[in-house]
Parts: structure tokens; C-alpha cells; sequence
């Protein structure tokens, strides 16, 4: 099969994921950025009392928080600053699922969820390239950072 079959018939438990930060909706603000910090991630997802999502905070709803110059981020909940545009697939869901919410919604950060809702964990942009480098490496043309690109073809004469 190719590329395309793959992505339709293959489901997003094949992506790679990545661990996702969960918190809790009661988290505040200067306790979900400590975390973030601490685990070199951008996004924590905040889930209910039964550990299903209800939203996702990011590094760039920070960066809009602290532009709007709060009192103190240890008193803020972390619920009252979701991002509004976040997304959620199922481990069965076919990966082509997440290729369009990349593609369409510009989602960089996409929650996969098991059969009964709870997260499994992240992925989105680089769950997908690291699918399509592993298992199509001929599909794939890699240059070295700093490098020039090479041509496959000879151009002209």
C-alpha cells in the first residue's frame, strides 16, 4: 500500500505519541507553567475529575495571559484560560483524521483518546512526519541543517 491507503486505513494508534501532561482544572496558571518547564512540553491537558479532557493549556495562551498583565498567575485557574481551538482523536480513528486537523485547522497539538475518553496521549505535527520518515523512507528527502539543497535532476545543460 501507499502513502494515502496507509493514512485511511491505518488508525492513530500507529502514530507515535508523546507522554501528555495532564493537570487538573483547579491547576493554576503558575503551576501548570512550572510544569510545562519541568517536562520541555508546550501544552498540558486539563482534564475533569475522571480524567477526560476538557481543554488544553498552552505556552501561546500564556504568552496571551501575560500580555494582558495579570495581578498573579498563582491565583489564576488554569480552566479559565483553555485554548478555544483544540482537538481530540480516537486511538481507532483513522490517522487521516489527524492529517486533516493538521492540515485544515492548523492543530499542532492533537489529544488521542482511548475508547472510553481518556487521554493516551499527544500527537499531531510531528507524530505524523516521524510516521511517514519511518514507514516510507523513500517518500521522505532529508538534508542536513546548514547544508545546500541537492537537486535530483541536473537542470539545463
Amino acid at each position: 500500500m501507499g502513502l494515502k491507503e496507509n493514512l485511511q486505513s491505518e488508525c492513530v494508534a500507529k502514530l507515535p505519541t508523546r507522554d501528555a501532561i495532564l493537570i487538573r482544572a483547579e491547576t493554576t496558571v503558575q503551576q501548570a507553567v512550572d510544569i510545562l518547564q519541568a517536562k520541555q512540553l508546550g501544552c498540558a491537558v486539563v482534564v475533569d475529575a475522571d480524567d477526560k479532557p476538557i481543554g488544553v493549556f498552552t505556552e501561546r495562551t500564556l504568552i496571551e495571559l501575560l500580555l494582558q498583565q495579570p495581578e498573579s498567575l498563582d491565583r489564576i485557574p488554569a480552566r479559565d484560560h483553555l485554548e478555544e481551538d483544540w482537538h481530540c482523536v480516537r486511538s481507532s480513528d483513522p490517522i487521516a483524521t489527524v492529517l486533516d486537523l493538521v492540515q485544515k485547522q492548523g492543530a499542532r497539538f492533537i489529544c488521542e483518546l482511548d475508547e472510553q475518553g481518556k487521554v493516551v496521549g499527544l500527537t499531531g505535527q510531528k507524530g505524523l512526519s516521524e510516521y511517514i520518515a519511518d514507514h516510507f523512507p523513500a517518500e521522505v528527502m532529508v538534508q542536513r541543517i546548514g547544508g545546500q539543497p541537492g537537486m535530483e535532476t541536473r537542470e539545463g545543460a
